[in-house]
């Protein structure tokens, strides 16, 4: 289980010492992604959501090198008017994390009213999804970063993994998270395994500890945060992968 170590002062920290132009990239493409989301498939949004979201994964380092490649503008609005990827990413932006939870045993289990409510059925999607994400968004791409970054800025679901975000969740205790991390085809690899249990824990984590993780987040500067708890937690275990800080979430 994922269990909180801190208070909701080292919460609020976390949160204000977090790179202001990263957080200042998620809010420039939340609103795009939201008009996107809910607008039919094809629409104009897909060109917007396509420069933003562009414009953002540079940012957080798509085309450098060792990094992935974006595709062409006209490539990546044209995969965002496919009407079944625009259907399959507005049902994962309506999975609540809330909606992801462990039993007593650590046995995953999701709310019967979700989107996706049955577990093998999420696990299949999300690899799925970011298997195509992957392919429609750059080139040459195999690892799983820069497609969860994809995924986070649209959607918000849940963190994603690169070399800061394993690094916290390796100082909280989780093993498997070290050395790059190839991009998974199915949920029987280890990879892919880690992948779909971890939105669980962070589901029955926030469960659990909501009242604590609200008040550090409505303490900080960005009290937006509230109502994407994947990206609450993507900032949270960013930051402690820095020695240096407090740690807040541990296994």
């Amino acid at each position: 289980m994922l269990r909180l170590v801190g208070s909701s002062l080292d919460i609020t920290l976390a949160i204000d010492d977090f790179r202001p132009s990263y957080h200042q990239d998620f809010a420039n493409v939340q609103p795009i992604a939201r008009r996107y989301l809910n607008a039919p498939s094809g629409s104009a949004n897909a060109a917007l959501l396509a420069k933003a979201l562009s414009t953002a994964l540079r940012n957080w380092g798509a085309c450098r090198r060792k990094s992935p490649t974006l595709r062409t503008l006209p490539q990546i609005e044209s995969a965002l008017k496919d009407r079944q990827l625009h259907e399959r990413l507005l049902k994962l932006s309506l999975q609540s994390l809330a909606a992801f939870s462990l039993n007593d045993q650590g046995h995953r289990l999701l709310d019967s009213n979700a989107p996706l409510s049955d577990v093998g059925t999420f696990d299949k999607e999300i690899l799925g999804i970011l298997n195509t994400m992957a392919d429609a968004l750059f080139l040459n791409n195999t690892s799983i970063t820069y497609p969860m970054k994809a995924l986070l800025l649209i959607t918000g679901l849940m963190p994603a993994l690169d070399s800061q975000v394993r690094g916290g969740l390796t100082r909280a205790g989780r093993a498997g998270f070290t050395g790059q991390q190839l991009l998974p085809r199915n949920p029987q690899q280890a990879s892919g395994r880690r992948i779909c249990e971890l939105p669980f824990y962070l589901g029955h984590c926030w469960s659990l500890n909501r009242e604590v993780f609200m008040e550090g987040i409505l303490g900080s500067h960005h009290q937006n945060l509230r109502d994407t708890p994947g990206r609450f937690f993507d900032i949270l275990l960013f930051m402690q992968n820095r020695r240096d800080r407090k740690l807040i979430l541990a296994f």
